[in-house]
């Protein structure tokens, strides 16, 4: 893992030296606001009037300003606009320190310090939005301009060695014109350089085109990661006898995958324990769709559709970003329990075929319809192994509270739902405690808002069995983007085929094991237009689970 620029914070401008940085990053609401509100202006403003007397629009958007005074004569304005209209949000904070950061860089700055010349709105003058986490979201966005893929950062070192620039800064110096105290501040620093090492983990591997990050090299980059962060172990599978025997939903998924051995699927375990276990409120229990590249099996995906599906192993990146953050973290609230799922879903003469009904390991007859569907299937069988290892765990006596979570780029309709947003589907007992609803507010204070889906009886009514050759069907022949309800019916068949139908409200609250589907196909991206290459990633849901599950609240 490349090793983060370092972060200092300031209580005020006058705090900070000017030999420190070579460029100030003025983040404010608007242009007067900044002179309003910034005794530091008055310095500024001989070199700043001839722009503000020539151009009307000056200031509206990012500008960069020689300044004598400032840091290395960059003075950078990047402008927010409102924080409190309607549909205002974290993510205006976000994005423009982004793009203030990414100007400063462009001009050739290294060493940028970053000023929050705002005063976020309160709670109750807004709408959807959280800015409780601002100065996290900030420090967030910073680096995220600083980031160099892995790919990149290999490149360069292969073809330039000592002379590669692997990280576009060297140090962020902050500065928070506001009543911050100098604890919370370093508290901030701390998450966010928790959140950040996790969310590149995420990145690096999402990134990797599907021979860079094949099955077994994925789990390569995570053990690796693991082995430099203390209180996390790592397990990995890749023996396909064990695969077929504890995963058999899968292992008939990679079937084609079989005749290359370096395609073969393989399955990573992380464990996390809190160093405070007095400490633990909740056992989180993580499963990751990791399918480095998809074809769409034997239901071969046409019309271009195939173009991106290296992104298809997002879910597991990101729970496995999230697990090296929270280990990072020493984070005392949560113990974690992951099973990230890897595969290429290949085609060839071993293929999974439509109409083959497999066993899973929860012993639930799963008609297949479409093996283009196969998320759902790689995960399933994981589900069942974290209800086994929960139902184990109350027998023994352990009686910290566990739910199960997946993660996944799971399907196009929820890009049609929702566009560019996560979405949550929560089985009973996950809605009657809200677990669905603590990610959404959490993404609000961290810039990755979730939208919470309902599951109704039509999801489950769906995948029912009208027959007696099988006990549930995978799914439709149809795309999801195609498919009533496409996204949260894919919830009812993990429900169904891992066992978990036995532990909703009607098992009682002793029997009862919360579980929520998150999918990330819409969040994961960010949504820019690259036009012939790949779209940029967010690494979410990192930041959001860390702001639900890192404290007991």
């Amino acid at each position: 893992m490349a090793t983060l620029p370092s972060i200092r914070t300031h209580l005020a401008y006058d705090d900070l030296s000017a030999g420190s940085h070579d460029a100030l990053v003025t983040v404010s609401t608007s242009l007067d606001a900044l002179q309003m509100h910034c005794t530091a202006y008055d310095g500024w403003a001989k070199a700043l009037a001839p722009f503000r007397r020539a151009d009307r629009a000056f200031g509206s958007s990012v500008e960069l300003v020689p300044v004598a005074s400032v840091g290395g004569g960059r003075l950078v304005l990047s402008p927010t606009g409102s924080l409190d209209d309607d549909t205002d949000d974290v993510r205006k904070i976000y994005d423009a320190v982004k793009r203030g950061v990414a100007r400063a860089i462009e001009a050739g700055a290294r060493r940028p310090a970053v000023m929050l010349a705002i005063q976020p709105p309160p709670a109750d003058a807004v709408l959807d939005a959280d800015y409780s986490r601002s100065i996290d979201v900030a420090l967030l966005a910073a680096l995220d301009a600083s980031y160099v893929t892995l790919v990149v950062r290999e490149h360069r070192q292969a073809t330039l060695g000592a002379e590669a620039v692997v990280e576009k800064l060297l140090s962020i110096d902050l500065v928070v014109n506001a009543a911050v105290d100098k604890t919370e501040l370093h508290k901030a620093v701390e998450r966010v350089a928790a959140i950040e090492t996790g969310r590149r983990l995420a990145l690096d591997m999402g990134y990797g085109d599907p021979e860079r990050m094949t099955p077994h090299r994925c789990a390569q980059t995570i053990k690796s990661a693991a082995a430099v962060v203390p209180g996390i172990e790592y397990e990995e599978i890749t023996d396909l006898d064990v695969i077929k025997r504890d995963y058999p939903l899968l292992y008939n998924s990679a079937r084609a995958s079989f005749a290359e051995k370096r395609t073969w699927p393989c399955v990573v375990k992380l464990e996390y324990r809190s160093p405070e276990p007095a400490e633990v409120k909740e056992h989180l229990y993580l499963v990751g769709k990791g399918v480095t590249f998809d074809t769409g099996g034997i239901s071969l995906k046409t019309g271009g559709s195939m173009r991106g599906m290296s992104y298809d192993k997002l879910g597991a990146c990101a729970v496995a970003g999230f697990a090296i953050a929270t280990g990072v973290m020493r984070a005392t609230a949560v113990n974690l329990s992951c099973v990230l799922a890897f595969e290429r879903n290949s085609i060839g003469p071993n293929s999974l075929l439509p109409d083959e009904v497999l066993l899973s390991r929860a012993g639930v007859r799963v008609l297949i319809n479409d093996t283009d569907a196969e998320g759902r299937l790689v995960m399933a069988d994981p589900v069942a192994e974290c209800r086994e290892r929960i139902l184990a765990g109350r027998a023994a006596g352990y009686t910290v509270p566990s739910a199960i979570y997946t993660v996944a780029t799971l399907t196009g309709h929820v890009i049609r739902a929702y566009g560019f947003y996560g979405a949550t589907v929560a089985n009973g007992p996950a809605r009657r405690g809200r677990y669905d609803r603590r990610i959404a507010a959490a993404g609000l204070a961290y810039g990755d808002p979730f939208e919470n889906s309902i599951m109704r009886r039509e999801d489950h009514d769906f995948v029912r069995s009208r027959t007696d050759r099988e006990d549930v069907y995978q799914s439709n022949h149809q795309a999801s983007s195609l498919t009533d309800r496409g996204h949260q019916y894919p919830a009812a068949f993990l429900i169904k085929a891992s066992g978990l139908d036995k532990h909703s409200l009607q098992a009682g609250e002793a029997a009862a094991i919360p579980f929520v589907h998150v999918d990330i196909a819409g969040s994961a991206e960010d949504g820019v237009n690259q036009g012939l290459g790949l779209g940029g990633l967010t690494g979410s849901p990192v930041a959001a689970f860390a702001g639900a599950f890192w404290t007991s609240s």
